[in-house]
């Protein structure tokens, strides 16, 4: 919108039809609807403050760009709903919904200056803003999506996968290339698909290659499902510890990696946060 027409509250399309028609080499005909809306690149101070939870666009709003919108609230109902149903199953201490805010928020504010930054360029006014919007952008884009490392890069930045909780409470110890935080990465489809069990929506164990006689004791004595998949290259390539625990959260994330005094580790863990199973 040009500067002179920001506080005009009446606006119709005919006041700026010809900026709009210029700007965009178009001719207009017939116009269904019109509406005004302005662009926030905002994130409010808590996610949370004692009973009450923010999220979505309560939590966080920005411009369209990327279409991060959508998702990211999705991944905030993901992260609180089973931290919540599991306190108010009483398979959990009310600490877990300390880590709602910690996980979340710092993603969020990402989020916001990445758009932000996008956005202004392409609505800038001018010579700046025509280059980007016409030349600049289109070509970046043209040219990257022509390389698979770049399209993979892409895919993963807009799916959100590439999202890490490294510095959150509940994100403990390493194995391998794999950390507490990660997201679980997957073996792919076939007999050692290790995403079928994350269906069950529910704390498990895995273990790539032979588990050990104490962590399988451990788990039987948690009642905490324990699944063990073969030891192959694409166990290792995916950055697997042969034989090390991983203990997966409901959300297929990885909350604890060891490999040294792993049924140890994993019961401190449990005890830390009055976890129960089924």
């Amino acid at each position: 919108m040009p500067p002179e027409l920001t506080d005009r509250r009446d606006l119709s399309f005919e006041d700026i039809r010809d900026r709009v028609e210029s700007l965009l080499g178009i001719s207009v005909v017939n116009l269904n609807w019109f509406s005004t809306y302005r662009v926030h690149h905002r994130v409010a101070e808590h996610f949370r403050i004692g009973r009450a939870f923010l999220l979505g666009d309560a939590g966080h709003i920005h411009s369209p760009v990327g279409a991060q919108g959508m998702n990211t609230g999705i991944g905030d109902a993901i992260d609180l709903g089973w931290k919540l149903a599991q306190v108010e199953q009483g398979r959990a201490s009310t600490t877990l919904l300390d880590t709602y805010e910690p996980e979340r928020i710092v993603f969020a504010r990402l989020l916001v200056s990445t758009t932000d930054r996008a956005f202004r360029p392409g609505i800038a006014q001018g010579l700046v803003g025509e280059l980007a919007r016409r030349i600049v952008a289109p070509m970046v884009f043209s040219i990257a999506t022509k390389f698979s490392i770049a399209r993979h890069a892409f895919f993963r930045t807009l799916s959100q996968i590439r999202i890490h909780y490294h510095d959150s409470p509940l994100s403990e110890g390493e194995a391998g290339d794999v950390r507490g935080g990660d997201r679980l990465p997957w073996l792919g489809a076939g007999v050692d698909d290790n995403f079928a069990p994350l269906r069950s929506l529910d704390w498990q164990v895995h273990v790539y290659g032979d588990a050990a006689r104490d962590v399988s004791a451990a788990c039987a004595a948690l009642s905490l499902p324990l699944h063990s998949f073969g030891w192959n290259d694409g166990a290792r390539d995916r950055g697997f510890e042969r034989g090390a625990l991983y203990l997966v959260r409901p959300d297929g994330y990885v909350a604890l990696a060891a490999s040294e005094n792993a049924a140890e580790k994993l019961r401190a863990y449990v005890n830390r946060f009055s976890l129960s199973f089924r």
